[in-house]
C-alpha cells in the first residue's frame, strides 16, 4: 500500500500540466523506483546483480539526475513540457509512453501491463548504461548457441500449439553455429531492436526488415544438418515471410505493416505486439541468452502470415 500511494503522488503531481509538476513527478518515479528496487535487495540480496535490476537502477538513476537539475533562469532545464502535447525529458521524446504508464495506473490494468508499461518507459533512460556495460559478461558463443537451440524447440512447439519447453542440454551438432555467425547474428539483432526501439513506423519497418535479413542469413548460412529439424525450419520460414512484407515499397506500408506505438503491431495481417514485446523484454532487461523462448515463439508466429507466399 505505502508503494501504491508513492506511486498516486507521483502521478497526481504530472496531472496538475504544468512543468513544475512534471518534473517532481518524475523525479519521485525515479526515486519510488529506486526505493522499490533497494527494498527488494535488503529481502533478496541475489537480485543485486542480476542484468534487470542493474539496468534499471541505472535508467531510474539517470531519469532522476534528468529530473532533478535545474537553474535558476530555468527550473526545469531538461524539461521541454507542453501539456497533453508533447513531453521531452533530456532531449527524449516520452510522451506516449508517460501517457501510456499513467494510464495503465489510473484504469487499473493490473500488474503485468503496469510492469510493462514502466519498463517501456524507463527504457527511453538507457543511456547511462555506456559506462556500466562495460561490467556486464558479453554475450558468448555457447550462451548464444544454447539460446538458438530453445527458439527453434519454442519456434517448433508453438507451431504445434504451444505448450512448456522442457530443460535439457543443449542438443547442437558442433559444427552448428560457429562463434563468428552467432557474433554477426547477435550484432545484426542489436542492430534491429534499436531501430524498433525508436517507436516510430519508418524505423519499426526498417528494423523489422533487419531482424528477418539477420535470422534468414544466420539459417541460410548453416550446413544442412543443422536445420534439418521442426524448429529451424518455422523460424526459417517466419523471416521469409517477414523479409516479404518488410520489403514492400513505402507507399504500401500502411496497408502491410500497421503500427500505433505502444499500442498494436500488425504485419501481413497478424498482429504481433504481445510476442514482439515479449522479446524485446528479455533481450533487453534480461539478456540476450534468455530470449530463445520468446523468440521463437515470435517467429512461429510470423510463419503464420498468409497471403504473402507469392511476393
Amino acid at each position: 500500500k505505502k508503494q501504491a500511494d508513492l506511486v498516486d503522488t507521483s502521478f497526481k503531481a504530472m496531472m496538475q500540466k504544468s512543468r513544475s509538476g512534471m518534473q517532481l513527478g518524475l523525479k519521485l518515479v525515479a526515486d519510488d523506483t529506486l526505493r522499490l528496487l533497494s527494498d527488494l535487495e535488503i529481502a533478496c540480496g541475489a537480485l543485486r546483480t542480476t542484468p534487470a535490476v542493474v539496468r534499471l537502477k541505472g535508467m531510474a538513476s539517470r531519469l532522476r539526475t534528468l529530473a532533478k537539475v535545474k537553474t535558476l533562469i530555468n527550473p526545469g532545464v531538461n524539461i521541454d513540457y507542453d501539456p497533453m502535447k508533447a513531453l521531452k525529458v533530456g532531449g527524449v521524446d516520452v510522451h506516449l509512453e508517460i501517457n501510456h504508464l499513467i494510464g495503465a495506473w489510473i484504469n487499473n490494468h493490473g500488474p503485468t501491463a503496469f510492469g510493462e508499461a514502466l519498463a517501456n518507459f524507463f527504457e527511453d533512460f538507457k543511456a547511462v548504461e555506456s559506462d556500466s556495460a562495460s561490467n556486464e559478461a558479453p554475450a558468448t558463443g555457447r550462451s548464444m548457441r544454447a539460446m538458438l537451440d530453445t527458439a527453434a524447440r519454442s519456434a517448433a512447439l508453438s507451431a504445434k500449439g504451444g505448450g512448456s519447453i522442457q530443460e535439457r542440454p543443449m542438443d547442437l551438432e558442433p559444427q552448428c553455429y560457429s562463434e563468428d555467425t552467432v557474433r554477426r547474428f547477435v550484432e545484426g539483432m542489436t542492430g534491429a531492436i534499436e531501430q524498433m526501439l525508436q517507436k516510430r513506423k519508418r524505423t519499426m519497418q526498417q528494423g523489422l526488415r533487419e531482424l528477418a535479413v539477420t535470422v534468414d542469413e544466420l539459417l541460410a548460412s548453416q550446413p544442412p544438418e543443422c536445420i534439418a529439424d521442426e524448429g529451424p525450419r518455422v523460424m526459417k520460414l517466419g523471416a521469409t515471410k517477414l523479409k516479404k512484407v518488410t520489403s514492400r515499397l513505402a507507399v504500401d506500408y500502411g496497408t502491410h505493416i500497421k503500427y500505433e506505438a505502444m499500442k498494436s503491431l500488425i504485419v501481413g495481417g497478424m498482429p504481433i505486439h504481445v510476442e514482439l514485446n515479449n522479446f524485446l523484454a528479455a533481450w533487453k532487461l534480461r539478456s540476450p541468452e534468455d530470449s530463445g523462448a520468446s523468440f521463437g515463439q515470435l517467429l512461429s508466429k510470423l510463419s503464420s502470415i498468409s497471403g504473402y507466399d507469392e511476393l
